[in-house]
């Protein structure tokens, strides 16, 4: 044993152990941490509050992306271009009675006539099967959708 007691003996108890302002003699300094949020109990909290009524940080966001750090967000005007409606022939057979109905579709004898950029669809896809003669005006069209509307008695007519 000593015969004299170590500083640090002394200052046991205290609440900065002889360093000081609170939060010295650490990694990260005085900032309570290295996040912007972090420790914002103690020295951050307006800032914190201020992002909390802001929306940040978002609770969902972090089990979106885990990672949090990696990847690139393309604006959103550039996904708009990108983006094509589409809808599959057996949405159309299924509909085609209640777009006649809210005059988006017109019926002569036993034939439909529908022009899907009226409902903001740019292509249509050959999933299912369609029953109903229909002629189709639309920009895009997949070679299965062309084949079975033809084979139902309709007719596709591509428009860009």
């Amino acid at each position: 044993m000593r015969k004299y007691p170590s500083k640090i003996r002394k200052k046991r108890g205290t609440r900065v152990i002889g360093y000081g302002r609170v939060g010295q003699h650490r990694k990260a300094g005085q900032r309570a941490g290295k996040g912007k949020t972090t420790g914002w109990k103690k020295s951050n909290k307006s800032y914190f509050l201020k992002q909390q009524e802001l929306g940040f940080p978002d609770p969902d966001w972090a089990k979106l992306n885990p990672k949090n750090k990696k990847g690139f967000k393309r604006p959103q005007d550039i996904n708009r271009i990108y983006h094509v409606n589409t809808m599959n022939i057996k949405d159309l057979d299924f509909n085609i009675e209640k777009y006649s109905q809210r005059t988006k579709a017109s019926k002569s004898g036993s034939t439909y006539t529908i022009n899907l950029n009226d409902l903001n669809i740019q292509k249509i896809l050959g999933r299912g099967e369609i029953s109903k003669p229909i002629n189709v005006t639309v920009n895009q069209a997949s070679k299965r959708a062309i084949e079975k509307i033809e084979a139902a008695g309709g007719k596709v007519s591509l428009s860009s």
